[in-house]
């Protein structure tokens, strides 16, 4: 789910799950490093105003709440370097890890992109997952990124956000 209010948008996911891969012991408060290695939802987003296309916002939450955000940038090459590890996107998360399903929400302020849409601009985004299932790991991408190896970091895969009424 991809809502959006005059001052953030949210994205939420509802995941069904076998088996959960997560820190036993965090700190919500505190951005975790590395998540993407463990289960999580991640939104990759790249505003109009970005220098380039291999520009973009990256999101995470796993099922336990912990987050993690960051700007990356892609080389002409694909070699991936972080433009922004620092950089706080002020970004605020929610967890409910039920029986079968966990469920996360993360509302980022439009702040955090220097710019808001206008109705009907088009940004780019993916939406990914990763978790696991007879302990191997899985990837799920909205728009499939098609690598040999699982990479989503791929700009060329991100799909039209159009920021509708």
């Amino acid at each position: 789910m991809v809502l959006w209010s005059e001052r953030e948008i949210l994205f939420g996911f509802e995941c069904d799950y076998t088996e959960l891969d997560v820190d036993e012991e965090f700190d919500v408060n505190e951005e975790r490093y590395a998540l993407w290695d463990r289960d999580v939802c991640e939104a990759f987003v790249r505003s109009p105003i970005e220098p380039h296309e291999k520009y973009y916002r990256e999101f995470e939450v796993a099922p336990t709440g912990q987050w993690c955000d960051l700007i990356v940038e892609r080389s002409e090459t694909g070699a991936q370097t972080l433009a922004d590890w620092r950089w706080r996107s002020g970004m605020r998360t929610a967890s409910d890890i039920g029986e079968k399903i966990w469920r996360v929400a993360m509302a980022v302020p439009f702040d955090a992109f220097g710019c808001k849409p206008q109705p009907h601009e088009a940004w780019h985004a993916n939406l990914f997952r990763i978790s696991r299932s007879g302990g191997e790991r899985q990837y799920l991408a909205l728009s499939p990124t098609f690598t040999e190896k699982p990479n989503f970091h791929v700009a060329e895969a991100f799909v039209k956000l159009r920021f509708v009424a």
